[in-house]
């Protein structure tokens, strides 16, 4: 079963929703991100948050069976989302709409990889980037050129890939710049890690070095 989670940041192109929505079965908005989905053209099947940023327009057009209210304050609107979609079965999550703004939420929003990457396929797409946890291994595939890029939250031990133009073979990254803007050379490319959170973030476009 697979969800499309509206966050409340900027819109990727409609392409995108519209490819996106195609092959969702569920779709759900972070609180304000109902209105985020409505301007897409797109009708949620719930609404989950605090309804901090949820407008009166949605509020009254939207039947109340939609709306999920969990007002607790130490988890983000998206993780309560993301948390819905994993508790209704969701195994496929696609998130739209998580950047943009301030880069605390953009980072933020980006943690929901991390917790819940091993539970569910999640991704934060848009139209630049896939960006997805690496849960033990991954493959990806694209032409030459595509662009991949590796960030470590914190400490990922035993880092290796075969197929990137630069590859590692059982490194242990850091959260630093290390790893950003590698290509792919052969495709499949895999990535595996045997210890800690890493993100990967697949391009949309294809960059190849002098």
């Amino acid at each position: 079963m697979r969800a499309l989670v509206f966050a409340n940041g900027d819109l990727p192109s409609q392409a995108l929703i519209d490819e996106l929505r195609a092959g969702a079965d569920l779709v759900v908005a972070a609180d304000g991100g109902v209105d985020k989905a409505a301007a897409a053209g797109v009708e949620v099947d719930a609404i989950v948050g605090d309804f901090d940023s949820v407008s009166a327009e949605a509020r009254s057009r939207l039947p109340r069976e939609r709306f999920h209210h969990e007002p607790a304050l130490d988890a983000t609107d998206l993780e309560k989302a993301v948390r819905f979609c994993v508790g209704r079965g969701c195994t496929a999550i696609d998130v739209v709409a998580a950047g943009g703004g301030r880069a605390d939420h953009a980072l933020a929003n980006l943690s929901i990889l991390a917790m819940f990457g091993r539970s569910a396929r999640v991704r934060v797409v848009d139209d630049r980037f896939e960006v997805s946890l690496v849960d033990g291994e991954a493959t990806v595939e694209g032409p030459p050129g595509t662009v991949v890029s590796l960030v470590a939250v914190g400490r990922c031990q035993g880092v290796t890939t075969r197929g990137l133009r630069w590859d590692l073979s059982d490194r242990t990254l850091v959260f630093s710049p290390l790893g950003i803007h590698n290509e792919i050379l052969t495709s499949p490319v895999t990535v595996s890690v045997h210890t800690g959170d890493l993100l990967l973030f697949k391009g949309r476009w294809v960059e190849k070095h002098g």
